[in-house]
């Protein structure tokens, strides 16, 4: 793990990735505000009203685009597009919280407009199968998805690595910008 000594600001390319409900989108906006960085909330553009997702083809070409630019701080994970933000990113910040919490949230912001989401689209009610494998999903993120993480991370040595473990050190970092 590298220890970002510099203000965030000295990192014009910032990924912010981890579970869901980990609170990505949140220091994603945070760090936003005070950098000055343009905003990428992948949910925005991946998810369609009626939560039709936009084609993978599309999904990934735009995010081939988005890494171009000079400075940016992009949210979310999308595993399948994980390495074209990890590769072209200056600073990746983990959010690698509790699961449980990460599965409250999830379960406290359920049927609300996100302000990461297109408006009119929003998760509806926590008593269906979708909702059920989504937080299964969550659950799993550590054992599953994480290593996958830690991968990319060793593949790109060069790129800065934050693994942040306590919602008190994300709320510290959003802090410190």
């Amino acid at each position: 793990m590298w220890v970002v000594q510099e203000g965030l600001h000295s990192y014009p390319r910032i990924a912010v990735i981890g579970c869901p409900g980990s609170g990505k989108s949140t220091l994603a906006r945070q760090l936003a505000e005070k950098t000055g960085h343009p905003l990428i909330h992948l949910d925005y553009h991946h998810w369609q009203p009626g939560w039709v997702p936009v084609p993978k083809d599309e999904f990934l070409a735009m995010q081939r685009e988005w890494v171009q630019g000079e400075r940016w701080i992009i949210d979310g994970n999308y595993k399948g597009s994980l390495e074209i933000r990890f590769a072209a990113a200056d600073l990746v910040i983990c959010l690698d919280l509790p699961r449980l919490l990460c599965a409250w949230r999830v379960i406290r912001r359920h049927g609300t407009q996100r302000p990461d989401m297109r408006p009119g689209v929003i998760e509806g009610s926590i008593f269906t199968k979708d909702f059920a494998e989504f937080l299964g999903f969550v659950w799993g993120f550590r054992k599953n998805t994480t290593p996958k993480i830690l991968a990319l991370h060793e593949k790109y040595p060069d790129v800065a690595f934050l693994r942040v473990k306590t919602a008190r050190k994300a709320k510290a970092i959003a802090k410190r910008a």
